[in-house]
């Protein structure tokens, strides 16, 4: 069996490649068109990015050499490469230190490895969670995150804290703090009160909602000035830009947040709010969202659309469309574009090529059903390669 390599590649996706093509079932499970001394070469190019990292955790932690080098071959990228996959981590501690000899290690041997390698992590947070008095960090906030600062910097930042306010409060507060925000609805009435008539967010801006691009459509004599560099949206503020348009203007690829003829600026408001809280999402929280629509199943085209994935929801006509509104998937090591949501019925889909299977309800009549993966990276190696290149 041979393996497809570019040179344009970098050397972890050469690796990841010929990790998916070995056969443990042959004499010699490597791929017949790849040597062991290119082997060695793209293994000792990465020991150059990641060597020093596994010293220094060796060296430093209760992680023995094989859990410190699966954790970090699979947990650090560098940028412009890409994940390891477990079995590309056995050719690297094969070929790193064994001089190459005997076969690779399996993805049964790298994953245990692994496994005991977050088992030493997971207990090392828990540690140092816990070295404060309760209540602990996992049962105050959704997802704890470790920050470290300078002393220096804590101390003037413990100088701050309000009345029981922690640290997390204190900080949010302080951020808040230095944003010249006015509450969007507020906004929304003056630039009625100016004159407008209508008030707009431009939703097919790449990266909408992280500046809100604002259409405001009215007479050339709507004067208004606005001192507020950003607008409050259930308390999270956004910045935004104003574009003053004719009042004839076309708004059909524009989100409403004011209409003088139909909608008024509080339900423009939770109008965005909805939008907000769909434009971004994880894989499991978009098949929640399948389920609720009624769909059984999503899949993801292998062919990009443009620079972003095209992702398919799979139902039957009455169900709603899970994929409105998302812009972006958020998986373990990387955010990718959306480039296109398409609904379509099973039969339809069976008739279309060129697709992956990322999840299948329980009852969906498919011939390969597909449960969603636990582990993040699973989830991610699901997508095809030339998709995972688009971020």
């Amino acid at each position: 069996m041979n393996v497809e390599i570019e040179t344009r590649w970098h050397p972890s996706t050469k690796l990841n490649a010929i990790g998916a093509a070995l056969d443990f079932t042959s004499v010699d499970p490597l791929p017949e068109n790849v040597t062991r001394d290119q082997i060695e070469e793209y293994c000792y190019t990465l020991e150059q990015l990641y060597g020093a990292y596994v010293d220094e955790m060796t060296a430093e932690t209760t992680l023995s050499r094989r859990e410190a080098q699966t954790w970090v071959l699979r947990n650090l990228v560098y940028e412009g490469a890409d994940r390891l996959s477990f079995e590309a981590i056995g050719l690297y501690i094969w070929a790193i230190g064994r001089s190459a000899d005997g076969d690779p290690l399996s993805r049964t041997i790298v994953d245990g490895y692994h496994e005991r390698a977050v088992e030493k992590v997971d207990a090392a947070e828990a540690t140092v969670k816990r070295i404060e008095p309760p209540p602990y960090p996992d049962d105050r906030y959704a997802e704890p995150t470790m920050l470290w600062v300078d002393g220096e910097v804590a101390e003037r930042l413990a100088r701050r804290l309000g009345p029981e306010e922690g640290y997390n409060d204190a900080l949010e507060r302080l951020l808040d703090e230095t944003v010249d925000a006015v509450p969007l609805e507020t906004l929304l009435e003056r630039l009625r009160e100016a004159g407008a008539t209508y008030v707009g967010v431009r939703t097919v801006n790449p990266g909408w909602d992280r500046e809100l691009p604002l259409s405001v459509h009215g007479p050339e004599s709507v004067a208004f000035e606005v001192e507020a560099t950003a607008v409050r949206v259930d308390d999270t503020p956004y910045p935004f830009g104003i574009e003053h348009r004719p009042a004839d203007a076309g708004t059909g690829s524009l989100l409403t947040l004011f209409a003088a003829d139909d909608t008024d600026p509080a339900a423009g408001v939770e109008r965005l709010q909805q939008a907000l809280e769909r434009v971004e999402t994880t894989l499991p929280a978009l098949v929640d969202r399948a389920r609720e629509a009624g769909v059984t199943g999503l899949a993801v085209a292998d062919d990009p659309v443009g620079t972003g994935a095209h992702l398919l929801a799979i139902g039957p006509t009455d169900a709603d469309d899970p994929l409105e509104g998302v812009d972006r998937l958020v998986l373990d090591d990387r955010t990718l574009t959306v480039g296109a949501g398409t609904k379509l019925t099973a039969a339809e889909y069976a008739d279309r090529e060129g697709t992956t299977l990322l999840w299948t309800s329980p009852d969906a009549d498919f011939d390969e059903p597909r449960e969603l993966p636990d582990d993040p990276a699973a989830r991610r190696e699901q997508f095809p390669t030339a998709v995972l290149h688009t971020d």
